[in-house]
């Protein structure tokens, strides 16, 4: 008996859609990997609320002293953009391959990993306390009261500049993206074999296309210097968090986008299987990826 027949409410149509073993790598553990994901997003969320350090300035600080301009991508679109898109692009694909497994895969790897960027990113914006390149705009420096006579929400963000919010959560969203792409078309296995006949077969294809995520997050970083949001360290500290922490949640519940093996979900629980020692997998997690041309690949060791 499968152990998708445990799992209590689950509709018959869903799990007569997916594969008949798609569920097999169901187990409590996961619940606390919600459970941890969702308790690092209510971090961050609390952290942004709370008042920053309040480092002191010169009014003569040339580096706080640029016009405080209107932002090219808006916080709200970013982070829309950053989370709806890889959603959807590897849900739809876990769908269209009839893998429960990868859905949820997708859907915690991303999850955990904007929720591991929020709470990193929220932290040190809270403590170091960087003043903005605008700062002095947004303050709008009282001589009479010695104090900024801006609009107070304004000043409390113009003191929240490192590291970067929007290059780090481009980066946690579309790394992720880019990482899965890279997976299941084998664009960085560079020395892997790819049989010829298509257009989809084109190495350089599927390097541009695994790239694109990470070329959009680029232009989101930098606009963050364009607009005089950011100084260059913060965006630079901000990519690299939303980096790491895509990555390490990534490589928990995917493959290695370097290693040959067919991309598909990882079953991270389980007991270990008799013979091997290791962990049982599914069928549904043999079923390789057509573009990666894997399958043929095996099948010619095999004979």
């Amino acid at each position: 008996m499968s152990r998708s027949s445990f799992i209590p409410g689950l509709p018959s149509s869903l799990t007569g859609y997916f594969h008949r073993d798609s569920f097999e790598f169901v187990d409590r553990a996961y619940l606390v990997d919600w459970a941890i994901s969702s308790l690092m997003w209510f971090a961050g969320w609390l952290i942004k609320n709370l008042p920053p350090f309040e480092r002191d300035f010169s009014t003569k600080d040339t580096l706080i002293d640029h016009k405080h301009r209107q932002n090219q991508i808006g916080g709200d679109l970013n982070w829309t953009l950053a989370f709806i898109i890889p959603i959807g692009v590897t849900v739809v694909v876990g769908f269209l391959r009839r893998s429960a497994h990868e859905v949820h895969h997708s859907l915690l790897a991303l999850y955990s990993g904007r929720g591991l960027c929020a709470v990193v990113t929220e932290a040190l914006k809270n403590r170091v306390g960087r003043l903005r390149p605008d700062f002095l705009d947004r303050c709008k420096w009282d001589k009479a009261l010695k104090a900024c006579a801006g609009k107070a929400e304004s000043v409390l963000d113009g003191r929240r500049s490192f590291p970067s919010g929007h290059s780090s959560t481009a980066f946690a969203g579309m790394t992720f993206l880019s990482l899965w792409i890279a997976g299941i078309t084998g664009a960085w296995c560079l020395t892997q074999h790819v049989p010829g006949g298509s257009f989809l077969g084109s190495k350089l294809a599927r390097l541009t296309l695994s790239l694109l995520p990470l070329a959009f997050a680029t232009w989101v970083a930098i606009s963050r210097m364009e607009d005089y949001r950011h100084h260059k360290e913060d965006v630079i500290v901000g990519s690299l968090i939303g980096i790491a922490s895509a990555t390490i949640c990534y490589l928990i519940y995917w493959p290695n986008p370097f290693s040959n093996l067919p991309h598909t979900a990882r079953v991270v629980y389980g007991p270990p299987d008799a013979d091997t020692g290791r962990i049982r997998r599914p069928n549904s997690e043999r079923y390789g990826y057509e573009l990666t041309g894997m399958d043929n690949e095996h099948a010619e060791q095999s004979v």
